[in-house]
């Protein structure tokens, strides 16, 4: 008898794990959400083509998490097993793949009527809501690919990892269909109006995994009317939360290195990937949570991972802010972002300036190579003029494009860089950056054209025979190195404009003046030579050991012109200001001085006032 109960127990248990087994199928680059208004929905009843296909089951497997049961195993498997598309598709890609006839499920979770207004071919509409989602995922075929597009992407996040969590292999399309699909190139030809229904039931869904998927999407009905609603928040209601001191906690789901460059104030730092469920136990359970990334979209993933777990967590409409979801997301709002990192380098470049305040005079500089120099020259002018003469030993790295960036880890930064340009500012803004990464870096004064070629005997040390570093020497710290990278990669961005290199010219300074234009003149010149003579409306900071602190009383939310002698130190000043997000640009020639004539305001036959 008692060993009948004993196989009786055993059997009980051996169909418990049964029943419980299956949970998410196989399966870490991010840049997106508009607040969507639809209101809480039911996928419309249409009569259109159907798929039809045997039934199966959707699995899931908490591989390597043995020790974690529930939706917690669940949860830990979903970032664990995270592959490197992050669960996301390119929109082009994803664009190409339906052109090509895609071989999966494509599920549009917009409105209705976004829906009949403008679709993707053959996909399947279940609109953002409290019923439609949980209602049509028996009917999604588990053994095929789930592609999942929103507004903007950040409820198609959400999603996502609610359907990987139930089995499905699902990936949101980036930037959803406002943001993403809606902008590639020949995206017409993939468009209809035609609905697609799915209708009947193919795949089973773990009973408990499917509950809790049920749970979360009912949940919406409560928000709706709120700041919460789908489970997000708009940025002026995070900003009304900080200035408000409101009890709540800001994660970023930023990569730890975006992170050291400039997150939201207050916030903490969870990096969405592999690791991300073990960095979840530094988040509050007992706080409002709301997550941001950079477009809103693995942060809508975030957010439905910490649901599940029992978080009041949302994520932050649009993300941090990128180029291409503009005007949604916090900078593009006009918010800050804060980076202690930054400001230090910034402060200790100024704080710790030398002397000879990261510049070397020309006729010094020749006689040093002449001599035999210990260190490294880079000659950051045209390869073009590169070629037709250069100082003896300068490596080439253009200006213009990102050379620049890309050079540094060959440079030795145990010995000194002497770098020239064509006439000293764009070497001082790459002065700027580069002892900020570590360089001991000079500019030599009024560059190649105005200075070097000017000192007598510098013959002896001009050569066409190029020179290279070829091998690896220097490790940069990465985040410097990003932020280096991004500062060369944004002249692609002004190359046509009147801001080109982060200068702009004497004649459309003077246009910008006359037209009452709103924007902020800086003088960077010596108080005494400001109060001698000024641009008109110029305000003085003087470049030396204290400019940084003044700083802070720069406008962030208008184009900044810095001016001082020559160019080369306004140009120095004007990295500076860029690193820390001000848009900030030098004036070509500066304010004139007599070696770099015909260049610089006052050379241009432009004036300076006294008021």
């Amino acid at each position: 008898m008692k060993s009948m109960k004993q196989a009786s127990l055993w059997l009980l248990i051996a169909l418990l794990i049964i029943s419980l087994v299956g949970c998410a199928q196989p399966q870490p680059n991010e840049t997106s959400m508009e607040v969507e208004t639809v209101a809480p929905t039911e996928a419309p009843a249409t009569e259109a083509p159907t798929t039809e296909a045997p039934a199966t089951e959707a699995t899931t497997e908490a591989a390597g998490e043995d020790e974690k049961g529930g939706l917690e195993g669940v949860v830990a498997a979903y970032f664990g097993n995270m592959p490197k598309h992050i669960y996301k598709i390119k929109q082009g890609e994803f664009v190409d793949m339906v052109r090509a006839g895609i071989d999966g499920t494509v599920l549009d979770i917009r409105s209705a009527e976004a829906y009949a207004e403008n679709h993707v071919k053959g996909a399947v509409n279940a609109p953002w809501g409290p019923d439609a989602i949980p209602q049509i995922l028996s009917k999604i075929p588990a053994d095929k690919p789930v592609y999942v597009y929103c507004v903007s992407g950040q409820t198609a996040g959400q999603t996502v990892m609610l359907l990987n969590a139930a089995g499905f292999d699902a990936r949101s399309v980036n930037l959803g269909f406002k943001f993403g699909i809606s902008k590639v190139e020949g995206v017409a030809d993939v468009l209809t109006t035609e609905p697609t229904v799915l209708e009947a039931d193919v795949t089973e869904i773990d009973p408990a995994i499917m509950q809790a998927i049920t749970d979360y999407y009912a949940g919406l009905a409560d928000v709706f009317e709120t700041e919460h609603k789908h489970y997000k928040v708009s940025e002026d209601t995070l900003k009304a939360k900080m200035d408000g001191a409101a009890d709540i906690q800001i994660v970023s789901a930023r990569s730890a290195v975006d992170f050291k460059l400039g997150h939201i104030e207050g916030a903490i730092n969870v990096p969405f990937g592999n690791d991300m469920f073990a960095g979840f136990d530094k988040i509050a359970k007992d706080k409002e949570v709301i997550v941001y990334c950079y477009s809103g979209q693995t942060a809508g993933q975030a957010v439905a991972a910490l649901r599940l777990l029992g978080y009041d967590a949302y994520s932050l409409n649009g993300g941090a802010g990128v180029g291409p979801n503009k005007p949604i997301g916090w900078v593009n709002k006009g918010y800050p972002l804060v980076s202690p990192f930054v400001e230090e380098k910034v402060a200790n470049y100024f704080g710790n300036m030398p002397k000879h305040i990261y510049k070397i005079k020309q006729d010094e500089f020749v006689e040093m190579v002449a001599n035999g120099i210990d260190g490294t020259i880079l000659d950051i002018r045209s390869a073009e003029a590169y070629a037709e003469g250069h100082v003896k030993g300068a490596v080439n790295a253009p200006w213009g494009g990102t050379a620049i960036a890309e050079i540094l880890p060959k440079i030795p930064a145990d010995k000194p860089l002497y770098i020239y340009c064509v006439s000293g500012q764009t070497a001082g803004q790459t002065v700027a950056l580069l002892n900020m990464a570590g360089f001991d870096a000079r500019s030599v004064n009024l560059g190649f054209k105005f200075g070097i070629s000017k000192v007598e005997g510098y013959d002896a040390v001009n050569s066409t025979e190029p020179f290279e570093l070829s091998e690896d020497v220097t490790e940069i710290d990465p985040a410097m190195s990003k932020a280096i990278m991004k500062y060369y990669k944004g002249l692609a961005a002004v190359k046509e404009t009147i801001f080109k290199n982060y200068k702009i010219s004497e004649d459309n300074l003077k246009k910008m003046i006359d037209d009452g234009e709103d924007f902020y003149l800086l003088s960077a010149r010596k108080a005494e030579d400001f109060a001698a003579g000024h641009i008109v409306g110029a305000v003085n900071l003087p470049f030396g050991n204290d400019m940084a602190a003044g700083f802070a009383d720069l406008p962030k939310d208008k184009t900044i012109v810095v001016y001082c002698y020559s160019g080369q130190t306004a140009g120095q000043t004007v990295a500076a200001l860029r690193l820390l997000g001000f848009d900030a640009v030098s004036l070509n020639g500066g304010a004139g001085v007599g070696k770099n004539a015909p260049i610089g305001w006052t050379n241009k036959g432009f004036e300076l006032v006294t008021e």
